[in-house]
């Protein structure tokens, strides 16, 4: 655990969050996007992107949906933005490469239902995670259907179907199906889908997944 009160530990923080962590890239390519008048999607913000973003936006609440480890350097550096920022800090850990579960879609709308507004959601790219977030927010908090959500797209967002997080799109393509079929609601589908059923039907493409996973190495 980096020590942040002393100078060499904190330099030695932000190198780590800059390099190790991606938020180098994201100087120059944000991913920043507004989904309503009071949420936005992003990639992992650098410490002072946080903070101006904080402060231009009146955020009351950063959604982290990494979930890395309360002793990694980005993750103090993030808490201890929001803390002295006055915003508060949820973490909750989605994954680009699962079908998710009916207990984590669940508890994405829970959050959201208790959350402080406005809002920002982050994952490490801001392509995949948060934008299956982006979606749940748009359906469960803004009403929108879930088939026009539009928060899975190679642009502006940098989501690609073809590798492993597109599992995702699968997700919702086979929901879609089973609605226009029976009309099922889509809490009681996630409830009795299988998750495995869902991932063993689903094959991305070899080269896709070459690129994204193994050399731009998307989590």
């Amino acid at each position: 655990m980096p020590d942040l009160t002393t100078p060499l530990g904190r330099a030695r923080a932000h190198a780590y969050a800059l390099v190790a962590e991606h938020a180098g890239i994201n100087l120059v390519w944000r991913n920043l996007h507004r989904l309503s008048d009071r949420a936005y999607r992003s990639s992992q913000p650098t410490p002072g992107q946080l903070r101006r973003r904080i402060r231009r936006l009146g955020l009351r609440t950063v959604v982290c949906l990494r979930g890395f480890s309360e002793d990694s350097p980005l993750s103090l550096l993030e808490r201890e933005v929001c803390a002295k920022e006055g915003c508060a800090l949820e973490v909750y850990k989605m994954h680009s490469r699962k079908i998710p579960s009916g207990a984590i879609i669940r508890g994405a709308r829970d959050l959201l239902e208790r959350i402080e507004y406005p809002a920002l959601f982050h994952c490490k790219s801001g392509a995949d995670r948060v934008g299956l977030f982006s979606t749940l927010y748009l359906h469960f908090e803004e009403g929108v259907p879930l088939a026009e959500t539009r928060q899975l797209r190679f642009f502006p967002y940098g989501h690609v179907s073809g590798a492993k997080a597109g599992l995702l799109d699968h997700f919702f393509a086979c929901y879609q199906a089973e609605h226009a079929a029976h009309g099922t609601p889509f809490l009681e589908w996630v409830d009795r889908m299988d998750p495995q059923e869902l991932r063993d039907s689903f094959r991305p493409h070899p080269l896709w997944s070459l690129v994204f996973d193994k050399v731009l190495q998307r989590e």
